[in-house]
């Protein structure tokens, strides 16, 4: 159905006037290619659309045998907007792009991950749609606590699930393919394999399923992907793929992708509240902050940053794509904001640490060497008692007696739930300070052997400058120490800086960059506390002298 649609022309009423116009004409985005496609829809009065019916409440069957789901709801709104009806085929993870190529359906929506291998044979359209991570769906007696713990295990997966060969890979786990969802599931009901991997979205829905009662998913979702509406590869840059793309920016706009997941009970995306904010944005000129380009493209901050080159973006984010693209050194921590923000988090949380941490043990030691030399049995008694304890108990072994031993009487009893970061600083200061007070402690007696005359000589707050003087090496050695140590913090779930490399390492997979970043980066942390520790040192000796 053609519309003709008429716009009256006005005179600019003023110089202003006409150069904002100008200045909007010259920013307007070319015109697309005409889409072959899209004609033939039109002289065919409808759409085919693949959709899935395995994938509730995505794509599934009613009790009468007729399909429906949220995306389904998505390719009836299509149609509507294009003016023709809809034809519904359903597809399957491993036949979805297969029909697509062929011809046989005209548009994928299926629960399809946008990734850079599907767009090397088909064009994905942006914005994303929707978006998931994957997950293990197992039965009620596993004892997998970790994805880690699945190294050596039968998996059951779908084929052409684009996250196979990467958790394969990753965790070294056996992967037995089923052609559907329902038939992993039940395999995992028969014993035959340790769980499902899937999208966490139906892993959701399947667990308030009472047929899947006390099946659970515990591991926290990983290789989280946006999921994409597909068309066929000659579409790119068409009309086809043009009208699409503004029908799902319209979606994320009016809020109508939130509308169709609350009808269709799906618990509520963060991916779809933080992508219906931002394409609400204004500039300050009031036009929308989400739009196309002079080159039809939507703006870079707009689109799946995942897929995004040198050319589309400026300053920092520029340099380290341009890095990656000719040099193949993925350092996301320049070019991708939400991974630069997570690992400075994570080493502001390491530094923080690390002064407290320094500052404790100092405190701590010095206190207890004190009062290990008082005359008064009763002081210096439990002060060698809690510094030998202190040295022998390692510091992680004291994390987890306090944190999942003290502290689970605790929540259990009164409901007090500890913090770990403060754990983390009572046993490492613990530990350190034990040290730093044996050191004092040893300067003490040298002090005395080196100064006969001096044989009554006892630590007090007002004589330490001579055994800092002596004891400042084994001190030094002590704090630099527990700097290395704040790394088990990450055991307890602290999301310092090894914690934050982890995670981005579990998402990205560039395990080699990383770990080289997470090294140089620990390597100036641990300069600077040398450094300022001699200074330290320096000051003491020659206020002695």
């Amino acid at each position: 159905m053609l519309i003709c649609l008429h716009f009256p022309v006005a005179r600019a009423a003023n110089t202003t006037e006409a150069s904002a116009a100008s200045t909007k004409a010259a920013t307007a985005p070319s015109s697309p290619v005409p889409s072959e496609r899209l004609a033939l829809i039109r002289e065919r009065g409808a759409i085919i659309v693949g959709v899935k019916t395995d994938y509730a409440p995505f794509g599934m069957l009613d009790t009468n045998g007729n399909p429906e789901g949220f995306e389904h709801d998505l390719a009836a709104d299509i149609a509507r907007r294009l003016g023709v009806s809809l034809r519904k085929q359903s597809v399957t993870g491993s036949n979805r792009l297969q029909k697509l190529q062929e011809g046989v359906i005209d548009l994928v929506i299926a629960t399809t991950g946008d990734t850079s291998e599907r767009r090397q044979i088909v064009t994905m359209i942006e914005p994303n749609y929707y978006a998931s991570g994957v997950t293990l769906f197992m039965p009620p007696a596993a004892s997998i606590k970790d994805w880690a713990d699945t190294r050596g295990h039968l998996v059951c997966a779908t084929q052409g699930s684009y996250y196979n060969r990467i958790m394969q890979q990753r965790y070294l786990m056996d992967l037995q393919m089923y052609n559907n969802a329902r038939d992993a599931k039940l395999a995992v009901k028969d014993g035959r394999c340790i769980g499902y991997l899937f999208d966490n979205t139906a892993v959701i829905n399947d667990l308030a399923n009472p047929e899947w009662k006390g099946y659970k998913a515990p591991l926290p979702p990983t290789l989280n992907t946006p999921w994409a509406m597909a068309i066929s590869k000659d579409e790119k840059g068409s009309e086809f793929e043009r009208l699409l793309g503004d029908i799902v920016a319209d979606w994320h706009r009016s809020g109508f992708l939130q509308e169709r997941e609350k009808a269709w009970g799906i618990t509520p995306s963060k991916f779809l509240a933080d992508t219906h904010a931002l394409w609400l944005q204004k500039d300050s000129d009031g036009s929308d902050y989400c739009r196309r380009n002079t080159d039809g493209n939507w703006r870079a901050e707009c689109r799946n940053q995942v897929f995004l080159t040198s050319t589309d973006v400026g300053g920092l984010a520029q340099l380290g794509l341009w890095l990656n693209e000719t040099t193949g050194i993925n350092l996301t921590l320049i070019y991708d904001s939400f991974d630069r923000m997570q690992f400075v988090k994570g080493l502001l949380t390491t530094l923080l640490l690390t002064v407290l941490c320094i500052t404790c043990s100092l405190l701590l030691g010095w206190t207890g060497a004190v009062l290990a030399e008082s005359p008064l049995p009763l002081l210096s008694a439990p002060a060698l008692l809690l510094g030998t304890i202190g040295r022998m108990t390692p510091p992680l072994l004291c994390m987890y007696l306090i944190l999942f031993g003290f502290g689970a009487v605790l929540g259990e009893s009164f409901g007090i739930a500890l913090p770990a970061f403060g754990v983390v600083v009572v046993c490492l200061s613990v530990y350190t300070g034990a040290g730093v007070m044996t050191a004092l402690l040893d300067a003490a007696t040298t002090y005395r052997l080196k100064h006969a005359g001096h044989a009554d000589f006892r630590l007090r707050f007002s004589n330490t400058s001579d055994i800092a003087r002596l004891a400042s090496g084994s001190v030094t050695a002590s704090l630099i120490n527990v700097s290395k140590a704040t790394m088990m913090a990450s055991a307890v779930a602290v999301p310092e800086l090894l914690s934050a490399t982890t995670s981005i390492i579990n998402e990205r997979g560039n395990v080699g960059v990383m770990m080289n970043a997470l090294l140089l980066t620990f390597l100036l942390i641990i300069f600077a506390v040398v450094r300022i520790m001699r200074r330290l040192e320096q000051k003491i000796l020659a206020r002695v002298a």
